[in-house]
């Protein structure tokens, strides 16, 4: 049950990344097209234009795909650091209760199978965010290429 719990959780986090990286990516594309069309002129002055705007667009989406690392990166860091802690807390809290505790660790350790598949899903999850991103960023230039 917490399994496919934390699939629709990752699937849920995958949906609305995409929906807005997509959003987000469209709309700039949109615009910017609307831009040079709107203030289009002759010749040289266009061509480097379009060259300027290009690498503004390029630096601005690897300044956005950095920062959203940095985010996942600190995003995992700060569970590991909750986990370690939470670990910490209940290790000083279990010395009095020993023999309790390892007879309920026996029988949970019976109960936790999905563990393994449940780890597995979180770096697949992270995989394709980035790659949602990724391709609606292509898509975006490739609008802003195709109708500039």
């Amino acid at each position: 049950m917490a399994f496919f719990l934390l699939k629709f959780v990752f699937f849920t986090l995958r949906f609305i990344s995409n929906l807005v990286s997509r959003l987000i990516l469209s709309a700039t594309a949109h615009l910017l097209v609307l831009f040079i069309h709107g203030f289009r002129a002759p010749g040289q002055a266009t061509h480097g234009a379009i060259q300027q705007v290009s690498e503004v667009i390029k630096s601005w989406f690897e300044y956005l795909l950095e920062l959203i690392m940095e985010a996942i990166s600190a995003l995992i860091s700060t569970l590991f650091d909750y986990l370690i802690e939470g670990l910490t807390a209940s290790a000083s809290g279990a010395t009095s209760a020993i023999g309790g505790l390892i007879e309920k660790t026996k029988n949970s350790l019976d109960r936790l199978t999905d563990f393994p598949e449940i780890f597995e899903g979180v770096p697949e999850m992270v995989f394709e965010m980035v790659m949602d991103l990724w391709n609606n960023c292509k898509d975006a230039l490739g609008y802003v290429i195709e109708h500039a």
